[in-house]
């Protein structure tokens, strides 16, 4: 029961990832044309957030949220979409591989083989994400795209907190000094 809830919520997550990539490449070929008409900055070789952003005002273009006046800050969101689509797709694999951690627990061997070619899909389907999220991105910027190696995860673990002598609560004290003097005992 559990494992069909975390794969419908990577079925979910994935709908509401390809649905955004959709309509960000919906901009590649209007931003294609504002590039053509307006006046590019030499200190970045494209025109400024606040010139596309007057542009799809001007051409009548809506947003996301169905709104007539485009922003720097949403064409910036814009760009940056690959961002999110990532961080969506980040998330689609941990899932994928809690779901296959969870199994090859209790797996047999001939179970853990196919756990294992799971594994390895749920691996190439985030590289393939990841890349189409980093293609999407140059194609909106109008730049061309460099096919690199996709990284590993990166799997940071928070370090325990410690907390400061002046903060512990006088029980936490004197637990400690309980402890001192049973040590010194032995």
């Amino acid at each position: 029961m559990q494992e069909e809830i975390e794969r419908g919520r990577i079925i979910g997550l994935r709908q509401r990832r390809l649905a955004t990539a959709e309509w960000a490449a919906s901009f590649v070929p209007l931003l294609a044309e504002a590039r053509r008409e307006l006046p590019i900055y030499a200190d970045t070789g494209e025109p400024s957030q606040d010139a596309y952003a007057r542009w799809l005002t001007k051409s009548g273009i809506l947003t996301r949220r169905k709104k007539k006046i485009w922003r720097s800050e949403t064409v910036r969101r814009l760009f940056d979409v690959h961002i999110g689509l990532i961080d969506e797709a980040e998330r689609e694999f941990d899932i994928a591989m809690g779901i296959v951690r969870f199994k090859m627990r209790y797996a047999d061997p001939a179970a853990r083989k196919a756990l294992a070619t799971e594994e390895e899909t749920a691996t190439n389907e985030r590289a393939s994400a990841i890349r189409d999220a980093l293609q999407l991105s140059a194609d909106l910027r109008g730049h061309p795209y460099d096919d690199e190696p996709i990284p590993d995860r990166l799997d940071f673990k928070p370090k325990p907190r410690k907390v400061p002598p002046q903060r512990r609560t006088a029980r936490q004290a004197a637990q400690t000094e309980i402890a001192k003097k049973q040590i010194s005992l032995l």
